[in-house]
Order: structure tokens, then C-alpha cells, then sequence
């Protein structure tokens, strides 16, 4: 009888286990065909109409860069890495954003140097003139959304987010209704990944009668950006990495988002002055333009970004300096 009851006892917790391991397979599966679909629906919901390379340059693996190129559109469309790669035998990788405000320039270079191991990072200061964290979270989510899940993003998220963090690390709400505009491009996923930097193809003349400011006209820079700028300059340094500041050709005699031209440059000459006691190399072109050829009738796509000829001009001093640069 004893055995009888040990043996029911014994079948009776085995139906029992084998119950309870089904649900929790269930659940498990559920929970991973859960996450399946969350993942891969966001990946296709997902904004792509800006900065899609910045996500395949921080994730493609084993991969080393020569330089790394930073910054906002100015840079964007200001250089192009297979005019560095194809005539000067440079890897290089652009990785601007539009608006890219310094802070968030600080921890796409931290993400690229931890990740790359870049030998040179090439800064360029347009947005300096912003005083804050970045310019609307549109544009931080066009950079913060290709960076991977990982020490970097959650710093700079934490960092620069003064609240609503989570609409940062869990973005879906964010474009879950994009699914009435989603297109084929949607939907590849393995997309062949081209290290060029956007071109733009539009030309609008202006009169080469740009005068740079006097560059002893300094101004005082708003105290985040100058922040994350030390901050950029002390992690090039503790990493052995290179930096060079630079400041990309454009009509910079016009007024952008209420802020004088003037105002910019002088930002720009402060950033020599500390450039300086860094022991930063800093490179405004603006003061250069002869040198580059550089002609306002034929190389401006408007009167802030580079066109295609003018981001030749430019690519090419940059391959030359760059070239010297990682011979030495």
C-alpha cells in the first residue's frame, strides 16, 4: 500500500512538473517571439530618413578607421571618406548628424574610440554657438537611436536627458505610426552600407565677397558645449587619440537660428586661443579659402552646407593634411 501511494505520489508530481515546464516554455516562447517582433518591427518603424550609416558604423565588427569625422551637416556634407579611401588610401568613417550639438558630438566620438579605435578624430565647431544638451529631441534621436544598447548610450541618455529617458531607450511609441508611410526601403534590412558621406547635388551661387572675422575678435562660448568640447579634448588625450578641430567652409557672414555671423566666428577664434593651451590642432578654413580654391559661386548648395564640388575641394585638402597626418 505504502508503495502504492509513493508511486501515485511520483507519478502525480511529474504530471505536475511537466505541466508547470510546459507553461514555462510557453511563456518563454512567448516572451522571445515577443521580443522577435518588437525588435524587428522597430527596426522597420524606425525613422531611416536621416543618419543611417551612424548605426552600421558603430555596429559593423572587426572594423578599424583611420579617422573618424564628427560633428553636425556641415561636416556631413563637407567630406567624404572615398575621396579620403580612394585617393589617399585613408579609412575613414563620417559620422555627423544634422544639428549634432557638442554634447552629443562628445559621445559619438566616446562610442567611436571605444568601439574603433580611431588614430584621428575630426571635430568640426558649427554648433558650438548652442547653449544646450542639443537642439530638439528629434535631432538627438536621430544620433542616440543608431547608437547600440550599451554603457555609452545609457550615459549619454542619463547625461543629457533632463526627463522622459525612456523615450529614448524604448523608441517604438515614437514611431509606431509610421506604419502608414512605410516604404521598400523600410524593409531591407541588409542594406549594402556606403562609407560615403551625403552629397548634396544643387548649387546656389553667391558673390565671393566673404570676409572672415578678425581673428583676434573672441567671444564667449556657452558654457555646456564648452563643457563637452574639454570633456572631448581629455578623452582624445587619455586614449592617445588624435583631435583636430576644424571649421567646415559656409557663408558663415549670415545669420542661423537668430545667432549673428559674427557671433560664430568669434566663437571660432575663441576656440583657437584655447586650442592653444591644449595642444589641440585647430584648422578654421574659413581663413583658408584661397588656398582651397574655394569659390561661393560654384561650391555652396546653399549658404550652409558645401555641394558637391565644394566637399571635393574640401575632401581633398583633408586627405592631403590627414595623409601627412598618419605619416608622421
Amino acid at each position: 500500500m505504502l508503495w502504492f501511494l509513493v508511486s501515485l505520489w511520483v507519478k502525480f508530481m511529474k504530471i505536475i512538473v511537466f505541466e508547470n515546464l510546459k507553461k514555462i516554455a510557453k511563456a518563454a516562447l512567448f516572451i522571445l517571439l515577443f521580443i522577435l517582433l518588437y525588435t524587428s518591427s522597430r527596426e522597420v518603424l524606425r525613422d531611416k530618413s536621416e543618419s543611417e550609416a551612424l548605426g552600421r558604423i558603430f555596429t559593423m565588427p572587426d572594423e578599424s578607421y583611420d579617422v573618424v569625422l564628427a560633428g553636425p551637416s556641415h561636416i556631413q556634407y563637407g567630406i567624404q571618406p572615398k575621396i579620403l579611401a580612394d585617393e589617399y588610401g585613408i579609412k575613414a568613417c563620417n559620422t555627423a548628424t544634422a544639428a549634432q550639438s557638442m554634447p552629443t558630438t562628445y559621445y559619438v566620438v566616446k562610442e567611436m574610440v571605444e568601439r574603433h579605435s580611431p588614430d584621428i578624430v575630426v571635430v568640426d565647431l558649427f554648433c558650438l554657438f548652442y547653449p544646450d544638451n542639443y537642439f530638439t529631441p528629434t535631432r538627438f534621436h536621430q544620433a542616440i537611436d543608431n547608437f547600440p544598447l550599451g554603457k555609452t548610450k545609457t550615459e549619454a541618455i542619463l547625461d543629457l536627458v533632463p526627463q522622459g529617458e525612456s523615450e529614448f531607450f524604448a523608441n517604438y511609441m515614437l514611431y509606431h505610426g509610421r506604419w502608414k508611410s512605410l516604404t521598400r526601403y523600410d524593409y531591407t534590412v541588409q542594406q549594402e552600407f556606403d562609407e560615403t558621406s551625403q552629397i548634396l547635388e544643387v548649387t546656389t551661387p553667391f558673390e565671393n565677397d566673404f570676409v572672415p572675422l578678425d581673428e583676434n575678435v573672441t567671444g564667449n562660448i556657452p558654457s555646456v558645449p564648452l563643457e563637452y568640447l574639454e570633456k572631448l579634448v581629455t578623452l582624445c588625450k587619455e586614449t592617445e587619440t588624435e583631435l583636430i578641430l576644424t571649421v567646415i567652409p559656409y557663408r558663415a557672414d549670415v545669420d542661423n537660428n537668430g545667432v549673428t555671423g559674427a557671433y560664430q566666428q568669434s566663437l571660432y577664434n575663441s576656440v583657437k586661443v584655447l586650442a592653444e593651451t591644449w595642444g589641440v590642432e585647430y584648422i578654421n578654413l574659413l581663413h583658408h579659402l584661397d588656398e582651397i580654391g574655394f569659390d561661393f559661386q560654384t561650391d555652396m548648395a546653399e549658404f550652409s552646407h558645401l555641394n558637391v564640388s565644394g566637399s571635393e575641394k574640401v575632401s581633398r585638402i583633408w586627405g592631403k593634411l590627414l595623409n601627412d597626418r598618419l605619416e608622421n
